[in-house]
């Protein structure tokens, strides 16, 4: 599906694409971004979606459905991402610089390389992998990053630390 089918149909009222594999427009030189840039796109379902590579900058995801979909390399710069469920979602790559979280389900995300800098109202996440990933200055307490089972290892702390662990939850690595 082609960003310009998908937001034809969501402006049709349809809100479910579970499972879709978004592609760039035949236009795009391949190896672009997918570019969703600025949209309101409140209570979309993309549960097990193929989204990598899409841009998703100051778009407005509230509500979204983002189980275990593969967002790897998706862009969420200043993007609404309130009250979502990314539980189990690949965010390996992924820039949520600025984005605004509150409210969403971060529990078992791979945030591999991912960067949140910056990010607001980031709440508790468990079980999630956050090897190489950045937090610098964004709103969560240290405690809430790890504790809960999630992977730290070389991970950058809100205040510009870095974890090198590795080490799960609230205990130190072997």
């Amino acid at each position: 599906m082609t960003p310009e089918e998908l937001l034809g149909s969501y402006l049709q009222g349809k809100r479910d694409f579970r499972g879709i594999k978004l592609i760039q427009s035949p236009f795009d030189v391949e190896g672009n971004e997918i570019d969703l840039r600025g949209l309101c796109l409140r209570d979309i379902n993309f549960s097990g979606a193929y989204l990598k590579k899409a841009d998703f900058t100051e778009t407005d995801l509230s509500g979204a459905n983002l189980l275990g979909s593969v967002l790897e390399q998706a862009c969420f710069r200043r993007a609404i991402v309130r009250d979502a469920n990314l539980y189990s979602a690949n965010l390996r790559w992924c820039d949520l610089t600025e984005a605004d979280l509150r409210g969403s389900v971060l529990d078992h995300i791979n945030a591999t390389c991912a960067y949140f800098d910056r990010a607001i109202n980031i709440g508790a996440m468990e079980y999630a992998i956050l090897a190489d990933a950045s937090f610098q200055d964004a709103h969560i307490p240290d405690q809430l990053i790890c504790r809960g089972g999630n992977l730290i290892w070389r991970t950058v702390m809100p205040d510009g630390t870095i974890k090198l662990g590795p080490q799960y939850g609230d205990g130190e690595g072997r």
